[in-house]
């Protein structure tokens, strides 16, 4: 089965959907998964700058 630009724009717009409504139900779990991103972007950030 081909995709066209057409398909990957409908499934771009689904997924984005989906996962809209899922960040809008689940908020304390898309907080805690930003606070672990930039807990650890911060630990790259320092164990660098030791480096």
């Amino acid at each position: 089965m081909a995709k066209d630009k057409g398909t990957d724009k409908i499934i771009r717009q689904l997924k984005n959907e989906y996962y809209k409504n899922w960040r809008k139900k689940n908020p304390d779990k898309v907080k805690k998964a930003q606070e672990r991103y930039w807990n650890k972007k911060a630990l790259e950030v320092l164990s660098s700058k030791e480096n």
